[in-house]
């Protein structure tokens, strides 16, 4: 086999590769939105605040930590060519949600899924890459007899897994 057929082969190993990775991101489901879940939990009259001293003390320590340039309230300012929309300053005060509120359970369920099936992919994604490295290593050293077997094959080479335990080298038929 020249190296031409091996280039070949090793870039329809990448392209496959990078294809069903495609495929497996799709997958991953939408982060759920803690907005929404706030919203509806306002909505059905469930919204919680958590403690207003935690907040208190919390807010403290992050202005006691700030710099001679650093402010609390950060209020909108008029650039050329820029207004705010009504033409006033509105004053910015950024808290996290988690500090405000007591995170709705049914929110806290829906990230731990997400996050468990997104983990699950991934891990998914990394045994796919994993595999290529391993099939282009195995095309690069691989004998030519073996790797003649694999074109006459290039119907298969859909599944890298195939590919793999066809290129297993030493295997049966060398």
């Amino acid at each position: 086999m020249n190296q031409d057929q091996r280039k070949f082969l090793i870039t329809q190993v990448e392209n496959t590769c990078q294809k069903q990775i495609g495929e497996l991101k799709e997958q991953i489901p939408d982060k759920p939105s803690l907005n929404n879940y706030l919203i509806a939990s306002f909505l059905d009259n469930t919204i919680q605040f958590s403690d207003i001293e935690a907040l208190k003390f919390k807010m403290r320590k992050a202005v006691l930590k700030m710099g001679h340039n650093d402010i609390l309230v950060k209020e909108e300012t008029e650039y050329w060519g820029h207004r705010n929309r009504d033409d006033k300053e509105q004053p910015i005060v950024q808290v996290h949600a988690e500090d405000l509120f007591v995170l709705p359970e049914n929110y806290k369920t829906a990230l731990a899924e997400y996050e468990q099936k997104k983990k699950a992919i991934k891990k998914q994604i990394e045994a796919l890459e994993y595999t290529e490295k391993t099939i282009v290593m195995k095309l690069q050293i691989g004998s030519s007899a073996t790797l003649e077997k694999l074109v006459m094959q290039v119907d298969n080479m859909g599944d890298l897994n195939l590919m793999n335990s066809q290129l297993l080298l030493g295997g049966p038929g060398e």
